[in-house]
């Protein structure tokens, strides 16, 4: 009697976990998967037309770095300095230097500058130096590819007289431009392509 009576417990409690193979869904059980279809589909769509629109970023700035490319090929002659292996003494954040023992300039590979025009028409950017010698530095420069007016250059305060030092420049107008940095009776010179984006 007690294995009849565990038998009908065990059948009932199968017949409530398990639902029935072949019961077809309610109708109200198919309205919620057309809805989550309808969800997911909605879902696709926007994913598609987010792929279309970083597919179209990346064909709008591989076409501006190919007309960079272009324009800094037609800057005839721009002797660009390029990182010679100096490197200053102590930590160099992963940059890559042009030097000569005394002064040091972190220089990119290429030693294009490109950037957007400022609200007065100049190419501003930053530079860092190094300066094995004491002394603050200045910086100096001027266009060699045509006129222009001087460079202007931001040296702030705060780095101590040798060591690292942060700068920025201002370039008033693109082309192939001579910096120099002086600090402490020694100078450092190098050419870079500044190019508007």
């Amino acid at each position: 009697m007690r294995r009849v009576i565990v038998l009908a417990l065990c059948a009932g409690v199968a017949a409530v976990a398990l639902p029935a193979a072949a019961a077809p869904p309610t109708q109200k059980e198919i309205a919620r998967l057309k809805r989550e279809v309808s969800v997911l589909k909605t879902k696709v769509a926007r994913l598609q037309r987010e792929r279309a629109a970083l597919d179209q970023a990346a064909l709008v700035a591989w076409h501006r770095e190919l007309a960079l490319r272009r324009r800094a090929a037609a800057v005839d002659p721009c002797p660009i300095t390029h990182p010679n292996g100096s490197q200053p003494p102590g930590s160099t954040f992963g940059s890559e230097f042009h030097g000569n023992g005394a002064l040091w300039v972190g220089v990119p590979p290429s030693n294009v500058v490109v950037d957007e025009l400022g609200t007065n028409g100049a190419l501003a950017t930053k530079f860092g130096w190094w300066r094995a010698v004491t002394g603050t530095l200045t910086i100096a420069g001027r266009r060699l590819d045509g006129a222009a007016p001087p460079l202007s250059a931001s040296v702030p305060d705060g780095y101590g007289d040798t060591g690292f030092q942060s700068s920025g420049i201002s370039f008033p107008t693109e082309g192939c431009w001579e910096v120099t940095g002086r600090a402490g009776g020694t100078s450092l010179t190098f050419v870079t392509l500044v190019l508007a984006s």
